[in-house]
């Protein structure tokens, strides 16, 4: 990177006043501001954590840990002074971004602009923001890395506000950059002009609203940083039109500062705290792993934990592919609608494993009976969830990947000493229960059971495929009977539960991985939420696959309306009422009219041909598989139920 003096402004758009705090500002903390008490003495089966007191010396931290910053080609002189929207996208350079989700408006054009003379950045151009958003999650959450989306003010912003409150709760890296009016009309009700970052400051992990060109770099800095470490989030960055327009010579080093969120940040986990694991599991006699979306960058040091241990493995849906479903230790997954066996081994286990988790309300049900025997072991990242709704024995605020490295260690250190554990008597009682509850579904004639079109999926792509879902019956589906293998092969909504995700979260995939197989499994409903992408995916030439799982109704509000309220449908039927006989709309004219081929098949005996002609057409394929609507989701424990309240049988064909 180039050396850059301070910065010499060229300021040709003066303010018509003198730029506020805000995009100066110190960080608030949300979640890491818990208070806590670090103490090392801390006996045996009280909750401790490994999170460091704040002293003298990290308040004033001005974020020396800087990011990896790549080198770009310069398109400016050192000295030559150039537009905010041009330094907004050489930052974003130099962050190493190389795709975008963005779409122009009257207050973000300065920075489409500016996209255009960058050699390294592609836009892939959505129909709708929050395409865009989601296609930004489907890029983070199938690589890794922060997904960047942009958006014009006022209503622009606005559309980004689910993908927000989404990539918050499912703890997703997305920086999302909005267009503002000039800073001069702000609070006067200008057209198109919405106070963003108001509407989302819950729903962000930080937010800025940038009141002086000179703050680009570092505010874009920080956004990457803060997108990224600790707890990964969403953050938003807000710029008036006049900002992007004013000419100012960028400095390059200014250092971020997060004094207050540097100093909160976890440490390296404490030995005492991870012996007392190792001490628990050793003492115990039916141990149970419960692992969730904070432990898919611990994949590797997960599977190493339970070869050392055979301790088997239940998966939350943000966890699936943490550890691989075809091993004979997976449970797959827990809670509403996981599996007998998995739950099984949660109620009767004496020792509950929970890591990257936040016993969330769809796993524990009614939190008094969960894990009611169990002493529970709670390793995660941020503090805030510790405690929160579950009380742990023994916590450990920290990167599960550091607490499991930490872990192994000591038990391949302790391996010739005695540590031995024998834990086969409980995996037959788990077998057993696998056996006896195994997961299934009923065929009924010619009709296409649904888990049998996911089953088949697996089976002709070995498991291998990025499977991205809506939200409704087809994403359980999706969850039970996909086998994953590998971490970020499974992109869901599963916090907000957001209708819609499936499709526009398949582009971001695929643009993130471009030799993989991406298939969108969709339900009718979620898939109309955002059909428009469907000229993205065209123009784009992404060789995503639709499996469509058309039931004409919304299912899952359907199952609840079969089982809790006598089946009386309230506007659950999605298909024309004066012709119920007929599919509506037809989904294959939705494909025709962008220029994608489709098919429709409603026999189980041309399943298997129909899934294999849509792999093998190249490019972009929708299939559209009409099954019963009967059809139910099971096992499935309701609603603040327990274990003994779990459901294993019935459909809509019966009376409840």
């Amino acid at each position: 990177m180039a050396a850059s003096s301070a910065p010499t402004a060229a300021t040709f758009i003066k303010p018509s006043f003198s730029p506020s705090s805000t995009s100066k500002s110190t960080l608030p903390i949300s979640r890491f501001s818990l208070p806590f008490s670090h103490n090392r003495q801390t006996p045996p089966l009280h909750i401790t954590c490994s999170l460091p007191k704040p002293s003298a010396s990290s308040a004033s931290i001005t974020a020396a840990t800087t990011t990896q910053q790549t080198e770009i080609p310069a398109r400016f002189g050192h000295d030559e002074p150039r537009k905010g929207a041009d330094i907004l996208v050489e930052a974003l350079e130099r962050e190493g971004v190389t795709d975008v989700f963005a779409y122009p408006g009257g207050a973000s054009m300065e920075i489409h602009q500016a996209l255009t003379r960058s050699n390294t950045i592609r836009n892939v151009l959505p129909r709708h923001e929050q395409g865009g958003i989601f296609a930004a999650e489907g890029y983070a959450r199938s690589s890794g890395k922060p997904g960047v989306c942009i958006a014009t003010s006022g209503p622009g912003a606005t559309n980004l506000v689910s993908g927000l409150a989404d990539a918050l709760l499912d703890s997703i890296p997305i920086v999302a950059i909005t267009g503002q009016v000039p800073r001069r009309m702000i609070g006067t009700d200008a057209f198109q002009e919405t106070p963003i970052v108001e509407v989302s400051r819950s729903i962000t992990k930080h937010n800025y609203l940038v009141l002086d060109v000179d703050d680009i770099p570092r505010i874009v800095r920080e956004a990457f940083f803060l997108a990224t470490s600790g707890r990964p989030g969403p953050v938003l960055i807000d710029i008036p039109k006049d900002i992007q327009q004013q000419l100012a010579v960028p400095n390059w080093n200014k250092s971020m500062r997060l004094p207050g969120y540097m100093s909160r940040l976890p440490k390296d986990p404490d030995r005492a705290h991870l012996e007392q694991i190792v001490r628990l599991v050793s003492e115990s006699k039916k141990p149970v792993l419960y692992v969730g979306g904070g432990c898919l960058n611990s994949s590797e040091e997960l599977r190493r934990f339970v070869e050392l241990t055979g301790i088997p493995v239940a998966s939350t849906l943000m966890g699936l592919g943490a550890y691989p479903l075809t091993d004979k230790l997976s449970l797959q997954m827990l809670g509403m609608h996981g599996t007998v066996f998995a739950n099984y081994a949660v109620d009767k286990s004496d020792l509950l494993l929970a890591f990257g988790v936040r016993f969330d309300d769809r796993v524990t049900g009614k939190l008094e009976a969960f894990a009611s025997r169990a002493k529970i072991v709670h390793i995660d990242i941020d503090s805030a969830e510790i405690g929160k709704n579950k009380q742990p024995h023994v916590s450990v605020c920290a990167d599960v990947k550091l607490s499991l490295n930490g872990i192994n260690r000591l038990l391949e250190s302790k391996g010739g000493k005695g540590t031995k554990f024998d834990f086969s008597a409980w995996r037959e009682e788990l077998d057993e229960q696998k056996v006896k509850y195994p997961l299934n579904f009923k065929t009924f004639g010619e009709a296409i059971p649904p888990q049998y079109a996911i089953q088949l999926l697996d089976e002709l792509t070995d498991g291998k495929a990025i499977i991205s879902t809506g939200v409704g019956q087809h994403q359980m589906w999706a969850a039970q009977f996909y086998k994953y293998k590998r971490p970020r092969q499974w992109l869901t909504s599963g916090g907000l539960g957001a209708m819609g995700f499936g499709l526009p979260a398949a582009i971001g995939a695929a643009v993130a991985n471009p030799d993989a197989i991406v298939v969108d499994i969709d339900g009718d409903g979620s898939f109309l939420m955002n059909v428009q992408e469907l000229a993205t995916i065209k123009v784009e030439n992404l060789p995503v696959k639709i499996l469509l799982l058309n039931n004409q109704h919304l299912g899952m509000v359907m199952q609840w309306e079969d089982r809790f309220y006598k089946s009386n449908r309230a506007h659950t039927y999605l298909g024309d009422p004066s012709r119920e006989s007929e599919i509506f709309p037809n989904m294959s004219k939705f494909a025709e009219a962008c220029g994608i081929p489709s098919a429709r098949v409603s026999l189980k005996k041309d399943l298997r041909a129909a899934i294999q002609t849509m792999l093998d057409t190249p490019g972009p394929y929708l299939l559209d598989v009409i099954h019963p609507h009967q059809e139910h989701v099971l096992p499935m424990i309701p609603s603040g139920g327990a274990f003994r309240d779990i459901i294993i049988d019935g459909d809509g064909r019966t009376q409840h």
